[in-house]
């Protein structure tokens, strides 16, 4: 059995991470995968999950943490751990770093929003947060759109300015700047990307000032998180969801919901996007609206994931092997 750590998932091709979540999309399409709900259990403002799910080769359980407050311990706010075992045998295959998985799998989803639903040429972008998984989201973003301007919003202004030093000199081309307020960034921005656990929207309730635009929200995952205002999913001309849970699990979609702001039927399964994606006309089309892409994740991700970081793993010679 391998254990593979935070430095060796990060030499993984960022390319074959996106190929995964792709193919995570197939298999949900194809309901060729077993994966139960995933199991919340809250502790005051933290929460513990355990997601696990199956496919034909390998199955996966992830148990990881969500404590958004643990920065002022000088900790991330995310950590867990990820098995992978053989689903002919059920022997145990890997334990990886839930943490490290989880922000490459989460900027791989929002990277292939980003990738099938933008034109090929915008020129600016946005993302809010930057923690870990706004780190994740930039990287995966400029993967997919190698814009012309970045924007970084963070409560704290030290955060966004220690984020954009990191990517300037990883994307030298790319002009970065630290937004001074989440509205600004959004005016300035064609694709706005949040991934924050914030339980107040993050910018003004405005449909002039989101009209047109392409968002994409990541951090929210319970239905007391909304990352985006009313007026996004009631400006928006279609709304994209990962997963047919999305609906529940997060403020986005649920108060919404509940509020009469937007139904059931309006919400779109972004999966099929997969096998028919949007043709170039329609992308570069003034006309094809305000977009909106949320996502809550699922243990399916994980999976595909981790399957493809163990392969390239043992291809490579990365890990440690343990004794079991």
């Amino acid at each position: 059995m391998l254990y593979i750590g935070k430095k060796d998932i990060a030499k993984i091709d960022r390319s074959l991470i996106l190929n995964a979540i792709f193919h995570a999309y197939e298999l949900l399409l194809d309901q060729n995968y077993t994966m139960p709900d995933r199991i919340h259990v809250e502790d005051g403002g933290n929460t513990l999950l355990l997601m696990p799910c199956f496919e034909h080769n390998y199955f996966a359980t992830k148990l990881v943490s969500v404590f958004p407050g643990a920065s002022q311990f000088g900790a991330p706010a995310v950590n867990g751990i990820m098995t992978l075992a053989d689903n002919k045998t059920g022997m145990p295959l890997a334990v990886m770093d839930g943490a490290a998985l989880t922000a490459e799998r989460t900027g791989a989803v929002g990277g292939l929003a980003i990738k099938i639903l933008t034109r090929e040429n915008i020129e600016t972008a946005g993302v809010i947060g930057a923690g870990v998984q706004g780190l994740a989201q930039a990287r995966y973003l400029l993967l997919n759109r190698r814009v012309k301007q970045m924007m970084i919003f963070n409560r704290s202004p030290e955060a966004a300015f220690a984020r954009v030093a990191v990517l300037a000199t990883a994307y030298p081309d790319v002009n970065f700047k630290v937004a001074q307020t989440a509205d600004s960034l959004v005016k300035a921005c064609e694709l706005v990307v949040a991934a924050t656990t914030s339980k107040t929207p993050v910018f003004s309730n405005d449909p002039k000032l989101v009209k047109g635009k392409t968002f994409i929200s990541i951090g929210s995952f319970r239905p007391d998180m909304k990352e985006f205002p009313d007026a996004v999913i009631e400006t928006a001309d279609r709304v994209f969801v990962d997963t047919p849970f999305a609906s529940k699990e997060c403020g986005d979609l649920s108060q919404p919901l509940e509020h009469g702001i937007v139904k059931d039927s309006d919400l779109l399964a972004f999966a099929h996007l997969v096998r028919e994606p949007l043709t170039t006309e329609q992308k570069n089309n003034p006309a094809f609206g305000t977009l909106f892409f949320k996502s809550v994740g699922m243990a399916l991700f994980d999976l595909t994931v981790a399957s493809t970081i163990y392969e390239f793993a043992q291809e490579n010679d990365l890990g440690i092997k343990l004794d079991f």
